[in-house]
Order: C-alpha cells, then sequence, then structure tokens
C-alpha cells in the first residue's frame, strides 16, 4: 500500500513531478503539502493502516470491544 494520496488536488495537478521526485523529495513535499498523505494513518501496535480500509477499521474496533 501507498502512503502517497494520488487523489489529492496537489497530486493531480502536479503528477509527473511529483512521480519524478526522490523519496526524501517526496517525504519534503508531504510535509510542504499534507494532502498528499494517505489518511487516515492509524497505527495499532506494530501494523500501520493507511486510508480508509473498513476491514481493518472494523478489526481493531472489534479488539477494543473485547479488550475493554
Amino acid at each position: 500500500m501507498d502512503i502517497l494520496s494520488r487523489r489529492s488536488r496537489v497530486y493531480q495537478a502536479r503528477r509527473d513531478e511529483i512521480d519524478a521526485m526522490t523519496g526524501g523529495e517526496l517525504l519534503d513535499e508531504m510535509i510542504r503539502e499534507p494532502t498528499l498523505i494517505r489518511r487516515p494513518l492509524i497505527l495499532d501496535g506494530n501494523r500501520l493502516i493507511m486510508g480508509f480500509d473498513k476491514k481493518a477499521l472494523a478489526a481493531i474496533a472489534a479488539n477494543e470491544t473485547e479488550a475493554g
């Protein structure tokens, strides 16, 4: 899964430029333009969930209910 939000208006407007960036350049650009980052970002223990993943979010909710 990719952390880059390809639906972002910034990405859509600058697709070729962004796709040509190195990892470091892309990270700097994500800091300047946070809409380039897929959301939500959820850290569940050692697992990172990027973007809206209905199954993963339901699993987290189920684990919270069982623990609570």
